[in-house]
């Protein structure tokens, strides 16, 4: 099978990083091409990879150069991934015939633009829920090179994001105060100075320190030494690094976004956007020992690349055999 995978962005991000490990694990068995800008392209290799420019929905001449670049592919299957890629390739659709499958990451305000596509694929029963036409669920995976085990020691707690307001690490700040825990946030962002003079505001200097976002292997040693994951975002399409740190046998506390309803208990959930319901959440848990043994086994089997990119495998094909 000839797969096209199609994403716009100017950085490498969480989708951007979905359609690379995605691509990987296809190109085993099928021909794969991604279809990107110039600014992300050297993250895909040992991939096909065909570079386009960054184009806007109604843009004539980049739609033209799409259908150019298309046409010469000839995919069994388009897979766009995000709201404008899909936009792009309804429009291309009206001058050439494709097999269009639309992934959708996060959740969207507006989803029409997901009903044209052939087939959609949802990232949690969240964004399934939100969508106003049929979808498959396949939820995000942990990263596949992640180890086995590590050794943990314990030393503080974390938190991994870009530094966003959707990431809720305001809300994280405001609920530690009165925590006599260290706090580690791992990330980048506009809201870097913002949430440093919070930390000031409130007197946590000695409990809370952001450092700059690393490489997935440097990663690795900040969940070396996190006793727990916390996840304080206000929205979410996963999150990813709960299934990391869970795999890890970290155990996680989350505001209730993504599929985390799916994995952990009501009572280690709190409400997102709730300042007083994430704080509360903290008190009760973060001097307690949790026990997350059965969540740990449960995300490394039915979170993984291999079973989610079968059921990717199936949507293709379903679309392949009634078309």
């Amino acid at each position: 099978m000839k797969i096209a995978h199609y994403v716009l962005s100017s950085t490498f991000a969480g989708i951007e990083q979905h359609v690379q490990e995605l691509a990987d694990i296809q190109g085993r068995d099928n021909e794969i091409v991604v279809i990107c800008n110039q600014s992300i392209s050297h993250h895909y290799t040992n991939i096909e990879v065909k570079v386009v420019e960054n184009i806007s929905r109604r843009s004539i001449f980049g739609i033209l150069s799409l259908i150019l670049v298309l046409r010469n592919i000839r995919p069994d299957i388009v897979h766009s991934h995000g709201s404008k890629t899909t936009s792009i390739i309804n429009s291309v659709r009206r001058f050439i015939k494709l097999r269009h499958v639309a992934s959708v990451h996060g959740i969207k305000s507006k989803t029409k633009v997901y009903n044209k596509a052939h087939r959609v694929i949802a990232g949690s029963q969240k964004i399934q829920d939100s969508l106003k036409t049929d979808s498959s669920l396949v939820e995000n995976w942990w990263h596949p090179s992640l180890p086995e085990n590590i050794n943990n020691t314990a030393e503080y707690v974390l938190a991994i994001g870009r530094l966003e307001p959707v990431k809720g690490f305001d809300l994280l700040i405001e609920s530690w105060v009165n925590v006599n825990k260290k706090l580690l946030i791992v990330g980048d962002g506009p809201e870097h100075s913002k949430l440093n003079s919070l930390i000031d505001k409130h007197g946590l200097g000695d409990f809370i320190t952001i450092t700059p976002s690393v490489s997935k292997e440097g990663l690795i040693e900040y969940y070396q030494k996190a006793s727990l994951l916390i996840v304080s975002s206000r929205r979410e399409g996963g999150p990813r690094v709960a299934l990391e740190a869970l795999y890890l046998h970290i155990p996680v506390i989350s505001t209730n976004v993504g599929h985390m309803s799916q994995i952990l208990p009501q009572e280690l959930l709190a409400e997102p956007d709730n300042l007083e319901s994430l704080k509360s959440l903290i008190d009760n848990w973060i001097d307690r020992s949790m026990s997350q043994e059965s969540i740990f086994e449960y995300v490394a089997q039915e979170y993984s690349i291999d079973k989610a990119s079968k059921k990717v495998l199936s949507v293709y094909e379903d679309l392949l055999s009634k078309s």
